[in-house]
């Protein structure tokens, strides 16, 4: 028997040092972050910025490359915080998640998107859901390729099934990734930026779920935010009021326009699609104003000389409005708005009588309820 316990006890120092070897080294001083990349020129400059909601142009650090190698260091007040990496005007980046701990990472020029990251535990997981969707990503990315090079847009309503249909795949792969993994925030980013696309019912499940340390972190308390306003509204619902500031400064409330026939237009100035689908908008507007038609122009923008600029160039001439919180703007929280360009139509009684019409869809709603 006292052999038996030696032996034990002997296994036992084996596993802790062996676990002590390959365990991340905490640094409770911060975090290091020793880099070693190729095919870059000694002194291109290296800035890691905090990526955090509300925190992404915050530098904080940055080094030069020398003979292939940097250090890039910093602190995390709390468990784990999500950054980029990259080069100037980001033409190399990468998001990651750094803990208080001594880091590697291992990149080509071109690829650092697919950089081999070690010592933080939180970025395995996100490796892991990376890994998980990242046979659709290469497919969506090969799509929208198809897209740029369908100028004449010949195959343009396959290919927005296709998208919708690859989208749709990402969005389960990653809510199962959620539910196997509630305590960890890589699942809660991932459901803060998929919470619109699942909508209120099923985002409220999988947060419920979380521990609560992950419900502490700024993309539980974004989720939270969007679960306390998204009305879950659908196709025949009465619609849901809401106020926002001209860039003039007025108020103008979603009601001003009870009695018309009103499209809510979801967009941004940094939105390809939605300033492309703007001389339609343009014409319809023109068209159907006399019969009683208007639209509430909603910008997802953060930057407000961008937006008005926008406004502007693209002959927008109806009413415009925005908080300049991006996607976190309250109209696009109340109605569920997972991307851009997206639109809500409202009857003459305030009654919900479509969502997301484009193109001949919404021209052919248009005639239908404006004869």
């Amino acid at each position: 028997m006292k052999k038996l316990i030696i032996i034990l006890v002997l296994a036992g120092a084996v596993v802790a040092v062996f676990f002590v070897l390959r365990s991340p080294k905490k640094n409770t001083d911060g975090f290091t972050i020793t880099g070693t990349v190729t095919g870059f020129a000694d002194s291109t400059k290296i800035y890691l910025e905090d990526a955090t909601p509300g925190g992404r142009l915050n530098i904080i650090d940055s080094t030069q490359i020398a003979g292939g190698k940097f250090t890039l260091k910093g602190r995390v007040n709390g468990t784990t915080m999500n950054v980029m990496l990259g080069t100037k005007n980001n033409e190399d980046y990468k998001f990651l998640w750094v803990e208080n701990t001594d880091m590697e990472f291992n990149a080509a020029k071109g690829k650092f998107n697919d950089a081999v990251i070690t010592g933080s535990e939180t970025q395995k997981d996100a490796d892991k859901l990376a890994s998980a969707v990242r046979p659709v990503t290469v497919s969506i990315d090969s799509l929208n390729h198809a897209l740029q090079a369908d100028s004449l847009g010949f195959n343009q309503a396959a290919n927005a099934k296709m998208f919708d249909v690859l989208r749709n795949r990402e969005i389960t792969i990653s809510a199962a990734f959620i539910k196997s993994n509630p305590n960890s925030v890589v699942s809660a980013e991932a459901l803060n930026t998929y919470a619109a696309s699942l909508g209120r019912d099923k985002t409220r499940q999988l947060y419920n779920a979380f521990s609560a340390e992950v419900k502490t972190s700024p993309y539980s308390k974004s989720i939270a935010e969007y679960l306390s306003l998204n009305k879950n509204l659908k196709v025949g619902d009465k619609y849901a009021d809401f106020i926002l500031r001209t860039p003039d400064g007025r108020d103008v409330k979603l009601s001003d326009f009870a009695g018309k026939i009103t499209l809510v237009d979801f967009w941004a100035s940094w939105c390809g699609p939605c300033r492309a689908q703007n001389p339609d908008l343009v014409a319809a507007y023109h068209r159907y104003k006399s019969k009683g038609f208007d639209i509430l122009g909603v910008s997802l923008d953060t930057e407000k000389k961008e937006w008005v600029d926008a406004i502007f160039q693209d002959k927008l001439v109806w009413i415009n409005v925005s908080d300049l919180k991006g996607d976190r703007s309250i109209p696009a929280l109340i109605y569920g708005v997972s991307g851009i360009p997206d639109n809500v139509l409202i009857g003459r009684d305030g009654t919900i009588l479509g969502r997301d019409l484009r193109g001949h869809a919404l021209a052919d709603k248009l005639a239908e309820v404006l004869k």
